[in-house]
């Protein structure tokens, strides 16, 4: 008997909606969680794995070809229920009044990043080969502010998944309490207006790298007495990147939550008109 979906529901969706938005980068549907998971897996596999199981109709494999940096099968069965999972929380959660957290949205970007490392052991990646998948992970390398909202929105901790990556990356215990770790906190982004990148990054000390994230928080103007200095770097920083210029903060948080909130309360729309327009 022929399968209705390729693979779940989810993965059906979520592919029909990449291919009929790719074309349109900015559009809501590109930058929504489902396309966004198979844009990760695109870059990690190259659209050919990705895609040509998808005409074919062949879940085997597909499912194999996740596999093929050296991923568990047990890890892209969890993948493959939990995308399932999210997709059916989505669709009930669209009909409360009450949006509640999804919690298999951490969950699925964990996996997504241990397939980017087991990728990163086994073949070279580039510098912006880790960008793009920084940006598309919901970090503070993300620029798309529809996805910098989700996070926020979905998260309980909006912080974590750039955590996980570092942790997996400096092969640290992310069970360890990592508040007052600053190769936790980097901002690579940022850090690269003081000369780091990830070429020389593996090369610094700890102190380096304090020594370092100091600077960063001067040039950009930034307290770094402030429990909010992290956020206050990334909003210089995309300040720089938009306006050519660096930002002064004037320290009124009130207007920055309410644009924060303004944004995430357009996000809470964003599913429905997936679900819908499927």
């Amino acid at each position: 008997m022929r399968e209705e979906y390729f693979v779940n529901i989810a993965f059906d969706q979520a592919i029909k909606l990449y291919l009929n938005t790719r074309a349109n980068p900015n559009s809501l549907n590109y930058n929504s969680f489902l396309v966004i998971v198979i844009r990760i897996l695109v870059l990690i596999y190259g659209e050919a794995d990705i895609l040509n199981p998808y005409y074919l109709k062949n879940n085997v494999a597909f499912l194999n070809n996740l596999s093929k940096y050296g991923l568990s099968k047990s890890d892209v069965a969890i993948l493959k229920s939990d995308f399932l999972s999210y997709y059916n929380f989505e669709s009930e959660n669209v009909k409360r009044t009450i949006k509640l957290k999804n919690p298999y949205f951490t969950n699925i970007l964990k996996i997504l990043v241990d397939m980017f490392i087991l990728k990163k052991q086994n073949y070279h990646v580039n510098y912006y080969e880790e960008e793009e998948f920084l940006d598309l992970a919901y970090t503070s390398h993300t620029t798309n502010p529809l996805r910098v909202s989700y996070n926020y929105l979905v998260s309980d901790d909006p912080k974590y998944i750039e955590k996980y990556y570092y942790s997996k990356i400096n092969s640290l215990d992310v069970t360890k309490d990592l508040s007052n770790t600053i190769n936790m906190n980097l901002n690579l982004e940022a850090l690269k207006y003081v000369g780091v990148n990830l070429t020389n990054l593996p090369n610094l000390s700890d102190q380096d790298l304090i020594n370092a994230q100091k600077r960063a928080y001067n040039y950009f103007e930034v307290d770094a007495t402030k429990p909010n200095r992290d956020e206050q770097l990334q909003t210089n920083l995309e300040y720089l990147k938009n306006y050519g210029k660096k930002k002064i903060t004037t320290g009124n948080g009130y207007v920055d939550i309410l644009l924060l909130m303004s944004v995430i309360a357009t996000s809470f729309s964003i599913f429905t008109i997936i679900i819908f327009s499927l």
